[in-house]
């Protein structure tokens, strides 16, 4: 049920077991605070059926005339088991709220830092947006679950196995009677999950398809308005949005039909269990007060049942993201330390060599074939030619971002990946010193400076005096003002000369910053050489 107007290959998603192995070795990061919790939830719903228990004796003893004293000691006996119930699910839910949240806070640790660390031809041979919606939507989705959904279930689940024990030892003929609505709660949940985890993933995959053809159409506006292809654009953005929109129609109805096999489960379980009891209790087998708790402890089943169920809504949602986010980190590369030591020798004698080198894209088939350079270390060389003819796709090879195909690429170079500067501008949220402190974050501000005066940027020490006021006043760490395309690529040279690496790539670096800025651009570019 994939979109068939996407051609690009989307970023594995993880199995069942892989995730439930994930989840594991998170919950061993914390095996005291998991016990307690458990611990807890156990105590509260065990608090929670002290009312039914109480509320049936009262029954009993309004039938017998036991007197005002007995029913105000059940009363008081209600009411105090309430309360404790209520006081120690908080508690409860608390606990758990911290232990998830920090189990959440590992996860999106891990997921973004293998999104870091994934191979570039992994995300160009994809869809952006798939990548995209993964480090956002999902782990917002997964965040909801662990924050609001996960106190909710953990809470239902242990209420539901306390008062089925509580049913049992009441009356085991009871028991059985409210048996009666399992097939309408087992048939409707296995209907559901069939259906919705197709339904959700489904889901997913088109949110992610619609933004792609939003971020294309917003990224190449300029292309598509000289070539007057707006409407084309316009109507991929519709089609993929009611494609969507069609999906979570289709989700909707799931859920729909799961609430009515809930609701007759209900009735069918709540009427057993008040026939039988009217025969064991016309029989003398049991009270009217036992068959009063006995309904109660049933109909208290109605909430956390409702909420386990509907709840699976949320955790298929919350567990197609979190497949998602273990694909992305099973799919990112271990982390490597970076070589240090090189043959002096071999550093001098050369710093890029390229032997018939092919590669070829796998979506296209498209590429480069047979390519040999030779740059000496120490040099700067140029590769001009007409568009498409490869030179960025050689960059991409020689900086590591695609394996070629055949052939081999030598750096002669201390660092493991030479430095690669593209025309595409990326610009991050904080301050002008963040920015530039992504690629050495142990950097002083003396350090910092020295990199901008090297690229002219001027006008960005200025702007950190700025910042840095703007933060001891209290402010965010956000640049005082928007930089335009220029400023943005300065900073991006700014952090090549910090990085200080052995061999850097412009791949047509000056492309996108605008005639009146490129003067800038290369006047800071000239200081990396």
């Amino acid at each position: 049920m994939s979109d068939p107007t996407s051609t690009t290959a989307l970023l594995p998603i993880a199995s069942g077991a892989r995730v439930r192995a994930v989840v594991g070795a998170l919950l061993r990061q914390h095996p005291g605070r998991a016990a307690a919790v458990a611990t807890l939830f156990l105590a509260a719903s065990a608090l929670g059926i002290v009312m039914p228990a109480c509320l049936g004796r009262i029954v009993d003893a309004v039938s017998t005339d036991a007197g005002v004293a007995p029913i105000a000691g059940w009363v008081a006996g209600a009411g105090l088991g309430a309360i404790g119930a209520a006081i120690v699910m908080l508690w409860a839910v608390r606990m758990l709220t911290g232990l998830v949240q920090d189990m959440l806070a590992t996860l999106r640790e891990d997921v973004f830092a293998s999104a870091m660390r994934l191979p570039v031809s992994s995300v160009d041979d994809g869809e952006s947006a798939d990548l995209l919606s993964r480090v956002t939507g999902d782990v917002d989705a997964v965040a909801e679950a662990g924050g609001n959904v996960a106190p909710t279930l953990l809470s239902a689940a242990f209420a539901i196995g306390v008062s089925v024990v509580a049913l049992t030892a009441l009356d085991p003929l009871l028991a059985l009677a409210g048996i009666a609505s399992a097939p309408f709660y087992v048939l409707g949940t296995r209907a559901f999950l069939r259906r919705s985890r197709v339904v959700f993933r489904e889901v997913r995959v088109r949110e992610a398809a619609r933004s792609q053809a939003v971020l294309d159409a917003v990224e190449g506006i300029e292309t598509l308005t000289a070539f007057n292809e707006q409407e084309p654009a316009l109507e991929r953005v519709r089609e993929r949005a009611e494609a969507s929109i069609q999906m979570q129609i289709e989700g909707v109805r799931v859920t729909n039909r799961l609430f009515r096999w809930i609701n007759g489960g209900e009735l069918v379980g709540l009427a057993a269990i008040l026939g039988a009891g009217f025969l064991l209790q016309s029989s003398g087998a049991i009270t009217v007060g036992a068959v009063t708790t006995a309904a109660l402890l049933f109909h208290r089943l109605f909430g956390p049942v409702g909420q386990l169920i509907f709840g699976l809504d949320d955790i298929q949602r919350a567990a197609i993201g979190l497949a998602r986010l273990v694909g992305v980190i099973d799919l990112a590369p271990a982390p490597t330390a970076q070589t240090s030591e090189v043959d002096a020798a071999h550093r001098a004698s050369a710093g890029i060599e390229v032997r018939d080198v092919t590669f070829r894209y796998p979506t296209t088939g498209r590429g480069i074939s047979d390519v040999n350079l030779q740059v000496a270390a120490g040099t700067t060389a140029a590769l001009v030619g007409t568009s498409g003819s490869g030179k960025s796709t050689l960059a991409r090879v020689i900086a590591g971002h695609h394996p070629p195909t055949s052939g081999s690429v030598h750096l002669a170079s201390r660092t493991e990946a030479p430095y690669y500067l593209s025309q595409e501008l990326h610009h991050f949220r904080g301050t002008i010193a963040d920015n530039l402190r992504l690629v050495a974050p142990e950097a002083t501000d003396e350090v910092v400076l020295t990199a901008l005066r090297a690229v002219g940027a001027e006008w960005a020490i200025e702007a950190m005096v700025r910042e840095e006021r703007a933060e001891g006043e209290g402010a965010s760490a956000d640049p005082v003002a928007p930089l335009d395309e220029g400023r943005i690529q300065q900073l991006a040279v700014a952090r090549a000369f910090l990085a200080d690496p052995d061999v850097v790539i412009l791949d047509e670096a000056t492309a996108d910053v605008g005639l009146h800025h490129r003067e800038a651009v290369e006047d800071a570019i000239a200081a990396l050489r």
